[in-house]
């Protein structure tokens, strides 16, 4: 049986997230722009210990947007690193016409993306997450830097993963929404705790 790399997190928004009644149909906002079909490329992550690097993985990269409404949506992260593991990521914000937010009263705890640049903070009591790099509609790069506070699965009290996404697709006007993808269940950390998540599948 695949061995799973016990780090797998995801963000929930604090906020509700529905309009009541405005539908947001531009092909200019964000869903319509970066949602329907998936980016794929790699992943790569490296585990340093007292600035050393001590361990790298090499996989396929996915990133996808998923459980759309009028104006939030969530956009998934996911690491295959085969027989090693996985690691996944989802946060779900708002978005507008170019922008998505994800954002609570704490300053310091935030994910967006404005101006077509990726920026995030997360801290917990067991790890510090810090997330930068670039969405375009053809191309999604990502680095993802956590420090482990306490000890979490092959990730040491102390260490560091650095964890990277270099992933594209192409568009076109027949693409559709992507609704032909599957789904699948994977486990996905939240504030609460570890939790069984639904991912893309295609």
């Amino acid at each position: 049986m695949k061995s799973i790399i016990k780090l797998c997190i995801g963000i929930l928004v604090f906020t509700s997230c529905t309009k009541d009644s405005e539908e947001i149909n531009s092909k200019e906002n964000f869903t319509a722009r970066y949602g329907g079909k998936p980016f794929v490329g790699t992943a790569k992550g490296a585990r340093s210990q007292d600035g050393v690097t001590n361990y790298t993985w090499n996989g396929e990269g996915r990133v996808a947007l998923i459980e759309a409404l009028d104006d939030s949506v969530s956009m998934v992260f996911m690491a295959d690193f085969g027989d090693k593991g996985e690691i996944n990521f989802k946060v779900r914000g708002k978005f507008d016409e170019s922008t998505y937010r994800m954002e609570t009263s704490d300053p310091t705890i935030y994910f967006r993306i404005l101006e077509e640049q990726i920026t995030g903070s997360i801290k917990n009591a067991g790890q510090q997450m810090l997330f930068q790099g670039s969405m375009q509609q053809e191309q999604v790069k990502m680095t993802m830097q956590v420090d482990f506070m306490e000890e979490n699965g092959p990730f040491p009290k102390g260490s560091s993963l650095n964890l990277s996404f270099d992933t594209n697709r192409e568009v076109s006007e027949n693409d559709g929404d992507g609704s032909g993808c599957g789904t699948r269940l994977v486990p996905i950390w939240s504030p609460s705790g570890v939790t069984m998540g639904l991912v893309p599948d295609c």
